[in-house]
């Protein structure tokens, strides 16, 4: 999981969406200006949406997403000299894992999506400045909890493209220990994913987490599956950068 800033601020969406092939929403009280929604990419930060200076954000799913990364990786693979290769994660290898058995339908097919690990940038491209980190989740807590090792219940949302139907089903264990080395818990990642073609909204949620001795608390049952609709309890959260 990777590490977010401490500093975070939490807006309740006045209004948010998942229709006419766009997220947007309004994060109230904004006051930095315009931007843009972006994510790291092979190279400066890819451009997914903008947002204005009242906080309207609106970031397009465009029904050619694919297309657009394949020529991104082909380009990269164009200027490469290193003989280092990139190359487009399939569904089967996104989501998978060991100590467990999964059932994965075309799971050979390209995947792509975003935000990565939950967490979208804002910037301002033209000022080079970046704000910070925008997620769309389920609470403050649970943000709060994304630093090593203070997990807390809750989830995020992701947006991933597929050019057919496939599916993920199944369960993983294995045995992990606690960062003093001691304290050992049973880890646990439940998937529940049915792809329809085109954009597909996946939820990742932490249902339980273990404390060690210390207060640590890690992951103890997660899981991924596929939601129809954006819930209504949901958040925009921002994390100051």
């Amino acid at each position: 999981m990777k590490t977010l800033p401490i500093q975070i601020f939490l807006a309740l969406l006045s209004s948010y969406a998942f229709a006419q092939g766009a997220i947007k929403g309004t994060i109230p009280e904004w006051s930095g200006g315009p931007g843009e929604v972006a994510v790291m990419a092979m190279g400066p930060p890819q451009v997914l949406g903008t947002f204005d200076d009242m906080g309207n954000l609106e970031i397009p799913l465009k029904p050619d997403m694919l297309v657009e990364v394949k020529k991104q990786v082909e380009e990269a693979n164009e200027g490469s000299s290193d003989g280092w290769k990139a190359s487009l994660k399939t569904l089967g290898d996104l989501f998978s894992c060991s100590g467990g058995d999964l059932e994965v339908i075309n799971g050979e097919q390209p995947i792509s999506g975003f935000p990565s690990m939950g967490a979208f940038m804002l910037v301002n491209m033209e000022q080079k400045k970046r704000f910070g980190y925008l997620m769309v989740g389920s609470s403050r807590e649970f943000a709060d909890g994304l630093v090593p090792y203070k997990f807390k219940p809750g989830y995020f949302l992701e947006w991933y493209f597929v050019e057919e139907p496939g599916s993920v089903k199944g369960e993983c264990s294995m045995e992990s220990y606690a960062v003093n080395q001691k304290d050992l818990y049973t880890k646990t990642t439940v998937y529940n994913l049915d792809l329809k073609k085109g954009w597909n909204i996946i939820k990742y949620e932490i249902q339980e987490v273990y404390t060690d001795g210390e207060g640590n608390s890690y992951p103890m049952k997660d899981s991924y599956s596929t939601i129809d609709s954006i819930p209504e309890e949901v958040r925009f959260i921002f994390m100051e950068d």
